[in-house]
C-alpha cells in the first residue's frame, strides 16, 4: 500500500490497530498534502500511481488550480482537490477562466 510506504519515507506515524485502511491512507494523504507533496498526497488516497491514475490526476489538477487562485478552501484538502479537480476537468459556465486552461494544457486537450 502506497500510503504505508509513504509513511515510512516522510516520518508519518504508522497505521494504529484499530485504524481502517481507509482512515489511514485519508490520514496520511492529508499530511502530505500539508507536507506540499500533492502528487504523494494524491497517490496515497487512491492507492495508484499517477502514472496510470486518472483518479490521482483529478486531484492534482484541482490542487494546481486552487494555487492558481491563491485560494483554500478549509476543511478536507484531498475532497477540495478532487472537487475542483472534477469541475477544471468538466467545465461549466461560471468555471474560472484560468482552471479551463490549466485543464486544457496539463491534459493536452485544445481548450
Amino acid at each position: 500500500m502506497l500510503a504505508t510506504q509513504y509513511a515510512e519515507y516522510y516520518g508519518i506515524e504508522a497505521q494504529k490497530e484499530d485504524e481502517s485502511e481507509a482512515a489511514f491512507c485519508s490520514r496520511v494523504a492529508v499530511r502530505l498534502r500539508e507536507m506540499g507533496k500533492i502528487i504523494e498526497a494524491h497517490e496515497a488516497y487512491n492507492d495508484e500511481q499517477y502514472e496510470s491514475s486518472d483518479a490521482v490526476m483529478t486531484g492534482v489538477f484541482g490542487a494546481v488550480a486552487q494555487a492558481l487562485q491563491g485560494c483554500s478552501y478549509g476543511g478536507d484538502p484531498i475532497g477540495n482537490d478532487i472537487a475542483a479537480g472534477v469541475v477544471v476537468q468538466y467545465p461549466r459556465e461560471g468555471t474560472p477562466e484560468e482552471w479551463v486552461f490549466l485543464a486544457a494544457l496539463m491534459s493536452g486537450k485544445r481548450a
